[in-house]
């Protein structure tokens, strides 16, 4: 039996955007949900941004491989 996790990025009916396991049902492991005024100026490439942002706290957090913790991923954030 693999340890392996399979995640799926998958936009909601309401527009919200979810990290979920592919074989659970259950409580997303993220979500994203984009104000009316951003989902606007991002029109089409909400789906595109919100799987960005995912991919990025991946590998900046090393959230997947258990060995960062939580005071780690803050310090090393980058205020925009």
């Amino acid at each position: 039996m693999s340890e392996t996790a399979v995640l799926e990025i998958v936009e909601l009916a309401d527009g919200e955007i979810v990290l979920r396991s592919a074989e659970e049902e259950g409580e997303p492991l993220v979500r994203i949900r984009f104000s009316e005024e951003a989902a606007d100026l991002l029109r089409r490439s909400r789906f595109e941004m919100a799987q960005e942002m995912i991919d990025h706290a991946i590998a900046r957090t090393q959230l997947w491989d258990g060995e960062a913790d939580a005071e780690d991923a803050v310090l090393k954030g980058t205020l925009h």
